[in-house]
C-alpha cells in the first residue's frame, strides 16, 4: 500500500497561532495548551473495577483503512474516509473491515490542508454525509459534503462554521432521534466570543431535519469546564444516543488545573436530556484520567477518545494513553509521532454515570493515534487504529 501522509493533530491542546505555523509541516504534530495559569489540582471520582477478562484479536494487521470513523452503506458495505493532507480519500470494505480498498476521493486541493474526516450514513437511504476541517489562507472552517449514491461521488453541501482565524475542527455528525442532523466540533472561536480567549469548547449546531441552514439550535456550548480559574480546552467529540433524546458527548480535554506543573490530557463525558439543546452540568464526568508518575509528579495522558453504544447497553470508549510507558509522561505538546501510545478501553458500568477501569486494546506498538470503534452487529465491535502511516483493524 501507499503509506498515508503524515497529519497534524487537532486536539484540545492546540493554540491557533502555533497550529497555523505547524499545519503544513511534513510531520504529524501536536501543540501545547496556552500558557499555564496558576491553580491547584481538584479530585475527581475514582474509576471502578476493570472490565472482565476479554480481549481483542487482530482482524487486519496493516494496510489502508479509514481514520477514526466508519459507517455502513445501504448495501451493507462499510465506508470511511482519511485525510491525505491536501485531499480526502475514501475507503470501502465488503468483508466487515477485514480488508479495505480505495473508493475514490471526497476532495482534492493543493491550497487546502484537510483533516478530521468523519462520515455518517443516513439509515434507509443512499445518502452519506462527510464532514471535515479545512485550513487555508490562515483561516479554519468546518465543511460538509454529501453523497446521494452510497459514497460513489460527492458534492459540496454546506459550511457550518468558519472561516475563522481561531481554530475550529474535529467535526462529528450526529442524527438526533427526531431526524435533525447536528454537527459537534472543537471551537476556539466560541470560547473567545464568550470572553475566554485561549480556551476551546465543544460547539454544536443543527438543522431542522437534514437539509438547510445550521441554525435550528443557534451555537450551543456542549462541553466546557465552568469552574473558576479552570482552563477549559475540549476537543475530539463523539456523541452516542442513550435513549430517546438523552445523549452523551465524550471528548478529550486537558487538566483544568496543573498536576506536577503540567497539564495532561484527560477524557470527559457530558449528557443532555433534550437532544443537545442544553447540557446537564451535574452529569459531567471524568471518563478516564491516567495515573500520576511518582517521580515527576505529572499525570500521564489519555486522549483522542471515540465512544459508541455497545449492544444497546453500555457506552464503550477507546482512547490513546502513555500511562504504561517507562519514565515520565509525554508532554501534551509533544508531536504525535514522538508520543508513546497504547490504546485502551473503558465502559460504563451500572449506569451511564459510572465508568470501569481501563483494559488494553492494542499494546504491541507504541506509535498509534485516533482509534475508532464500529459495531458491525450487536456486541460485535471492531476498532480501527491509525498507526501513523499504516492502519490496523481489531475485533472484540
Amino acid at each position: 500500500m501507499t503509506p498515508s501522509p503524515l497529519r497534524t493533530r487537532t486536539s484540545s491542546c492546540l493554540t491557533p497561532r502555533l497550529l497555523a505555523a505547524l499545519a503544513l509541516l511534513a510531520a504529524p504534530l501536536c501543540a501545547c495548551a496556552p500558557e499555564e495559569q496558576p491553580g491547584s489540582d481538584e479530585p475527581v471520582a475514582t474509576n471502578e473495577a476493570a472490565l472482565p477478562a476479554g480481549g481483542w484479536r487482530t482482524l487486519m494487521p496493516s494496510g489502508g483503512a479509514p481514520i477514526r470513523t466508519i459507517t455502513r452503506r445501504s448495501d451493507g458495505a462499510l465506508i470511511g474516509g482519511a485525510s491525505t493532507g491536501h485531499g480526502i480519500s475514501v475507503w470501502k470494505s465488503t468483508n466487515g473491515g477485514a480488508s479495505w480498498t480505495p473508493h475514490g476521493s471526497v476532495a482534492n486541493n493543493a491550497a487546502v490542508d484537510f483533516g478530521d474526516v468523519m462520515m455518517l450514513a443516513i439509515p434507509g437511504t443512499r445518502t452519506i454525509y462527510c464532514a471535515f476541517r479545512e485550513y487555508a489562507n490562515g483561516q479554519w472552517r468546518i465543511t460538509v459534503t454529501r453523497s446521494d449514491n452510497d459514497g460513489d461521488s460527492w458534492v459540496y453541501d454546506s459550511t457550518p462554521a468558519g472561516p475563522y482565524s481561531r481554530f475550529v475542527g474535529a467535526p462529528f455528525l450526529f442524527l438526533r432521534a427526531n431526524g435533525d442532523l447536528q454537527v459537534y466540533y472543537d471551537s476556539e472561536q466560541l470560547a473567545a466570543q464568550q470572553g475566554y480567549p485561549g480556551h476551546q469548547w465543544i460547539a454544536m449546531q443543527g438543522r431542522s431535519g437534514r437539509t438547510g441552514a445550521w441554525t435550528a439550535y443557534g451555537v450551543v456550548t456542549a462541553s466546557r469546564d465552568k469552574r473558576a480559574g479552570a482552563l477549559s480546552r475540549e476537543g475530539m467529540p463523539t456523541v452516542v444516543q442513550l435513549g430517546g433524546d438523552r445523549i452523551m458527548l465524550v471528548n478529550e480535554g486537558v487538566e483544568p488545573f496543573t498536576t506536577g506543573g503540567a497539564r495532561a490530557n484527560v477524557i470527559h463525558a457530558s449528557q443532555s436530556w433534550d437532544g443537545g439543546r442544553t447540557w446537564d452540568d451535574s452529569l459531567r464526568r471524568t471518563v478516564y484520567q491516567s495515573r500520576i508518575d511518582p517521580v515527576s509528579g505529572r499525570r500521564y495522558n489519555a486522549y483522542v477518545p471515540y465512544a459508541i453504544r455497545v449492544g444497546n447497553g453500555p457506552v464503550g470508549v477507546a482512547f490513546c494513553t502513555d500511562e504504561d510507558k517507562a519514565g515520565s509522561p509525554d508532554l501534551s505538546s509533544a508531536p504525535v509521532d514522538q508520543r508513546n501510545c497504547h490504546v485502551g478501553y473503558v465502559s460504563t458500568t451500572t449506569n451511564f454515570e459510572t465508568w470501569s477501569g481501563a483494559s488494553p486494546v492494542w499494546t504491541a506498538t507504541s506509535r498509534n493515534y485516533t482509534p475508532g470503534l464500529f459495531e458491525r452487529a450487536p456486541n460485535d465491535v471492531i476498532a480501527v487504529i491509525d498507526a501513523l502511516g499504516d492502519n490496523r483493524v481489531l475485533q472484540r
